[in-house]
């Protein structure tokens, strides 16, 4: 009785650190830092593009949902910033310098095997005047194995990438997950 309990919270404990590697969002290289009065806040309307760089072969369905899903994350993370009562609009371009979806069987099978690949510079410009006000690197690798690397999708890895391109661009930091494990009795 004792040795099952012990061998749950051990279970427990290993699945939380694995959950975390596909739900933690990347961090960005800024080669240009975004300055404060430039943060996308809850008055400011971005607008984001995603297109892929010369070699790399990403299908026009794949650019649109990684578009919405770096939209929607943007949207939620710019409503946590206080508004600046200085409303900007601004173009977040995002080129896609690596896509590799990985495979499902071979991550089933070992552990650094088909990895999970999405990189991209991103590039913000101002609206009004397209001045360049932003340039980072955002990249996301994913590479576990067995059940969790199998089960692991190409679509998990762009949310967890674009909450990434979303904390950079509203100066925030990745948001905590809040876990609770109940002992057992």
């Amino acid at each position: 009785m004792r040795m099952s309990r012990i061998y749950s919270a051990g279970s427990i404990a290993v699945v939380l650190l694995v959950s975390a590697c596909a739900s933690t969002a990347p961090k960005a290289d800024f080669s240009q830092d975004l300055a404060s009065h430039y943060k996308i806040d809850a008055d400011d309307h971005p607008e984001v593009q995603v297109d892929a760089a010369a070699g790399v072969e990403v299908l026009e369905l794949d650019k649109q949902r990684i578009s919405q899903v770096i939209a929607s994350r943007l949207e939620q993370r710019r409503l946590q910033v206080v508004a600046n009562d200085d409303p900007k609009e601004c173009v977040v371009r995002v080129t896609l310098t690596r896509y590799q979806r990985g495979n499902a069987f071979a991550r089933a099978m070992l552990a650094g095997l088909g990895q999970i690949h999405i990189d991209a510079t991103v590039k913000v410009y101002a609206k009004a005047n397209d001045q360049k006000i932003a340039d980072f690197v955002v990249a996301k690798t994913f590479a576990w194995g067995g059940i969790y690397g199998a089960s692991t999708s190409m679509e998990d890895i762009e949310r967890t990438f674009a909450d990434g391109v979303a904390a950079a661009l509203t100066g925030q930091q990745e948001t905590p997950k809040k876990v609770v494990v109940q002992a057992a009795k």
